[in-house]
């Protein structure tokens, strides 16, 4: 007697063949190849049925001589109904020789670029080569290997970049907890508790919960930090280069109103450029005229937000526990935020700690007591 199993998902599912996904529209989107098959705990992977419930192209593995479940790691018969077999983890589903696995790691072998798509799964990811620019990566702990380019990575957890990140100004990490890179340069990283970065950083965003230290250099770009920044040889460098902190406040908050404050700018310049070009007459005129008053909706309404943004935040900071920390020399060009207290940081100073002391950024030397 033959027994059916319906399986939830592709058995036969091979990484080496995938194709991109139509969008309803009838073009392929590139970046979308299905590269895993995630399934969540508690999930049924398969599935005994009457074998006349079998549909006429089912896979020749469907069938049974015995109603025993093929199964490995990750998943189980479900207690409450036996003939439903289901995963133990979140994870992906595969069937690897003649079993039905859930595993919750997933190795990419090499680069995550257009052989594969973007990896979205809900467990472990570690990629053995580069992300490439324009692909994103999302996992519970995500490791890279190689370097991460222009890409997008997002991990509830952690995310360790081995290699380093080359941004070029297209790259956002966001780790929910820790991120650790070995350099940084043109790139947005968020880390809801700490950042480390084993070498230097040019030119980057840091949004981060706690802690954030750099071993080397920091050079450019801007840092926001609730608690303390550790910058090892030199903080900030180059009359055109500026260095800005800001301390003590909710980073994610002071990421949203950038991200305004852009959105603001562009709209701003749209606007004026489409004002010197309105004229009172014609169909051109009356377009651009059209285009002109949305854009000012548009601006608005950003507007609204950052306003909104501000007056709902929760508060709550101490600015007692903030410290910029630097061993090292301070370079040209850097301003240290505290809360609403503000200091240039003196060119050529070492050796020095940053703090806030009744309403003002204070500096005192040395960095670290020994």
């Amino acid at each position: 007697m033959r027994h059916y199993l319906k399986f939830f998902f592709d058995p036969g599912f091979d990484r080496r063949k995938l194709t991109p996904r139509l969008r309803q529209d009838g073009s392929v989107d590139l970046y979308d190849l299905g590269y895993v098959q995630n399934v969540m705990a508690g999930e049924v992977v398969a599935q005994w049925l009457p074998t006349e419930k079998a549909p006429p192209d089912a896979d020749p593995r469907a069938f049974y001589s015995e109603k025993v479940f093929p199964y490995g790691l990750g998943c189980t018969p479900d207690p409450g109904n036996p003939d439903r077999l289901v995963s133990t983890v979140n994870g992906y589903v595969a069937f690897e020789n003649g079993r039905i696995t859930v595993r919750r790691t997933l190795v990419v072998p090499g680069d995550v670029g257009f052989h594969t798509g973007n990896i979205v799964f809900v467990g472990d990811v570690t990629i053995e080569g580069a992300v490439r620019a324009g692909f994103e990566v999302v996992g519970r702990n995500v490791v890279v290997r190689g370097l991460v380019e222009g890409a997008r990575i997002r991990a509830t957890e952690s995310i360790v970049a081995e290699s380093g990140i080359k941004g070029s100004d297209n790259a956002v990490i966001r780790a929910g907890g820790n991120l650790r890179t070995k350099f940084c340069e043109n790139a947005e990283l968020h880390a809801g508790r700490n950042l480390l970065v084993d070498a230097s950083s040019m030119l980057c965003h840091f949004y981060v919960g706690e802690r954030l230290a750099v071993k080397e250099r920091l050079v450019g770009g801007t840092a926001t930090c609730r608690g303390s920044v550790y910058v090892g040889e030199a903080l900030g460098g180059g009359l055109r280069t500026q260095t800005k902190l800001l301390m003590g406040y909710d980073p994610e908050l002071i990421s949203r109103d950038r991200a305004l404050r852009i959105k603001i700018h562009r709209t701003n310049e749209r606007a004026m450029a489409l004002r010197r070009e309105v004229g009172p007459e014609g169909r051109a005129g009356k377009e651009l005229a059209e285009e002109l008053a949305a854009l000012e909706r548009k601006l608005a309404s950003y507007q609204d937000l950052r306003h909104k943004l501000w007056l709902n935040r929760h508060g709550g900071e101490n600015f007692l526990v903030c410290r910029v920390i630097v061993p090292g020399v301070i370079g040209a060009n850097v301003e240290i935020g505290i809360g609403e207290a503000v200091m240039d940081a003196p060119d050529g100073a070492r050796d020095v700690l940053f703090r806030y002391y009744d309403g003002d950024v204070v500096m005192s030397s040395p960095a670290v007591k020994r």
